[in-house]
């Protein structure tokens, strides 16, 4: 399981999270839905050990990781830009995550036919579609082996028709690993297609929620608030 427990961070005299809790099992997908300034990414830095809370914990598997550095946390994480290395191609890209000695050949071969990557392995990122890239950032992220996984709105290169296709597919991968996953979205309708699960963002907060449609009413609501 992906834990944390009262989260709380400040910047100066701004509190952005306020006793984050929240667990994430086995085979689930948890989205988590809100707009900017909610403190999504703020979060999303302190579950890969960017930043520090100020109090709290989190635990993957019952450890607590709080103080361990991200090579050590064993967190597959597929950033917004995905994040690929340039002057690397597909394959190097790839087997890059083995460099910490997590993960094998075999798993960089499975993620590689699993997410349909074979015949663009000596390509660079550039001669790719968001949707490839998207793709290979993911391979990278899974290839490493992790315990659980982190996706901050990995699709945002892509256009909304081939997102219908990059989203189940992801799903699909993603479920089965059976590990868990937390995936960081402002898309209640993306959120819709990949989640099994929802929390909201707000404040500071971070609530459940049965589905992406009364994420999208708070959302409306307070996009309306804010306008007034």
């Amino acid at each position: 399981m992906l834990e944390a427990r009262e989260l709380h961070k400040s910047f100066d005299d701004r509190h952005v999270l306020k006793g984050v809790t929240f667990g994430v099992g086995p085979g689930e997908i948890r989205v988590l839905i809100g707009l900017n300034g909610c403190g999504k990414t703020t979060l999303q830095r302190i579950i890969t050990g960017i930043l520090e809370p100020d109090s709290g914990s989190i635990r993957i598997g019952g450890e607590e990781i709080t103080a361990l550095p991200p090579e050590e946390r064993q967190l597959g994480y597929v950033p917004q830009n995905t994040g690929l290395f340039p002057h690397l191609s597909v394959r190097e890209n790839i087997l890059y995550s083995l460099k910490n000695g997590r993960g094998s050949v075999e798993s960089f071969h499975g993620m590689v036919e699993l997410l349909g990557l074979e015949t663009y392995l000596d390509l660079k990122p550039k001669q790719l579609s968001g949707g490839y890239r998207s793709r290979v950032s993911l391979a990278r992220a899974l290839a490493s082996s992790p315990r659980a996984m982190l996706l901050d709105e990995p699709i945002t290169e892509v256009d909304r028709a081939k997102k219908e296709f990059v989203l189940p597919l992801f799903r699909e991968t993603l479920l089965g690993l059976k590990i868990p996953v937390l995936y960081i979205t402002h898309d209640p309708w993306e959120a819709g297609e990949i989640g099994t699960s929802f929390s909201i963002m707000k404040g500071g907060v971070m609530s459940p929620i049965s589905s992406p449609e009364e994420a999208f009413a708070v959302i409306r609501q307070e996009a309306r608030d804010s306008g007034e």
